[in-house]
C-alpha cells in the first residue's frame, strides 16, 4: 500500500511539471552562458573609461582649472562573446558644467557593433573668483574692498565671472549683489553719469566731417549706453550713445 501512494506521487510531480525547472536550469544555466559569453567587462572599468574621455576632452576645450568628475551612475557589468574586443566612448557636444553629462560606450566584437553602455557624470570646475565681500547695493560704486579673491565652483562656460579686481572697480552693481556671491559681468554696468535734463553736446559724423549742436538728455545715462535725446534748436527727439558725462554721439 505505501508504495502504491509513493508511486501516485511521482506520478502527480511529474505532470504538474516540476521536473521542467531543473532541466532547463541545466540546459540554459551557468554552463552554456560561460560559453556562448565567456568574456566579462567589468562594472567599474566603464567609468575608467569614461572619465579619460572626459579629460581628453576638456583639454581639448583648453579647460586648466581644477575640476572633478563625480560619477553620478555607471553600468552593470557586461558579458561578451569570444573576440576582439573595442570599446569606443562618445560625449554630447559640449560639455557642461554642474549638468548631468552623459558618455556612451560603444562595445564592438571583432570590428561588429554588440552592446552599448553608458555613464553619467557630473563635471565640477573651481575657479578664484571676485565675490562679494559685503552686501553691495545698487548704484554703489565698487571699491577694491568691496571685493576678494575665493575658490568657487563654476556654474557654467557661458558665465563670465570676473577675476582681476581691475574689472569691478568703479562699476555699480545692476541689482543687490549679496555678500558672498561671485560675481560675473553681467551683474555690473557702468555708473550714471548723465541725467535726465542735463545740458549736453549732440556729435555726428556725416561723410567724414563731425558736426556738433546742443542738445538735451531725456533720460539717464551711463556710458556705452544709447538713451533718447533732444536738439535744443530744432527740438527732434533722437537716439545716441553716450560717450562720456556731457557728450552724445547720435546714432
Amino acid at each position: 500500500m505505501k508504495l502504491k501512494i509513493l508511486f501516485a506521487a511521482i506520478l502527480c510531480l511529474f505532470w504538474s511539471g516540476f521536473f521542467f525547472l531543473p532541466v532547463a536550469s541545466c540546459a540554459y544555466g551557468p554552463g552554456l552562458q560561460m560559453e556562448r559569453y565567456p568574456q566579462v567587462i567589468p562594472s567599474e572599468q566603464f567609468p575608467v573609461l569614461a572619465a579619460e574621455k572626459l579629460e581628453a576632452v576638456l583639454e581639448e576645450q583648453g579647460e586648466t582649472r581644477r575640476h572633478e568628475l563625480k560619477l553620478l551612475r555607471g553600468p552593470q557589468t557586461m558579458h561578451c562573446p569570444p573576440g576582439e574586443i573595442i570599446c569606443e566612448a562618445t560625449l554630447p557636444k559640449q560639455i557642461r558644467y554642474n549638468t548631468t553629462i552623459p558618455v556612451y560606450l560603444s562595445v564592438y566584437i571583432d570590428g561588429k557593433f554588440y552592446r552599448r553602455a553608458t555613464c553619467y557624470y557630473r563635471v565640477v570646475v573651481y575657479d578664484r573668483v571676485l565675490v562679494a565681500a559685503r552686501d553691495l547695493p545698487l548704484e554703489h560704486k565698487i571699491q577694491p574692498t568691496d571685493v576678494r579673491l575665493e575658490e568657487r565652483e563654476i556654474e557654467s562656460r557661458a558665465d563670465e565671472y570676473l577675476t582681476d579686481p581691475a574689472d569691478v572697480s568703479g562699476r555699480v552693481p545692476a541689482r543687490v549683489i549679496k555678500e558672498g556671491t561671485a560675481i560675473t559681468d553681467r551683474m555690473l554696468q557702468s555708473p550714471i553719469v548723465m541725467d535726465a535734463g542735463a545740458a549736453i553736446t549732440l556729435m555726428a559724423t556725416h561723410n567724414g566731417i563731425q558736426v556738433k549742436a546742443e542738445g538735451v538728455a531725456m533720460e539717464r545715462g551711463r556710458i556705452g549706453k544709447i538713451i533718447r535725446v533732444r536738439n535744443a534748436k530744432s527740438r527732434k527727439v533722437l537716439r545716441g550713445r553716450v560717450l562720456d558725462a556731457n557728450t552724445v554721439e547720435i546714432i
